[in-house]
């Protein structure tokens, strides 16, 4: 398996428990994701080191995600 499987089936796992947790409160009456911001500073800090780590950037990085490729063409 490689490195960003590696880094999806952990995405996916994370998720999923989020999910059991958030469904777990709601029950209680609690929403886990009350004041919860789109992104946290550690998802933007992984964004660019993982950006940094392949040499390209965070924009780069969000296309190639989606199956988009973009070469620049050195001056």
């Amino acid at each position: 398996m490689s490195l960003a499987e590696l880094n999806q089936v952990l995405d996916s796992s994370r998720k999923s428990k989020h999910e059991d947790r958030k469904f777990m409160g709601a029950l209680k009456g609690i929403d886990i994701d009350k004041g919860r911001g789109e992104s946290t500073a550690f998802e933007e800090v992984k964004k660019r080191a993982e950006a940094k780590l392949r040499g390209m950037s965070e924009e780069q990085l969000d296309l190639s995600e989606v199956g988009i490729s973009i070469e620049m063409e050195d001056e």
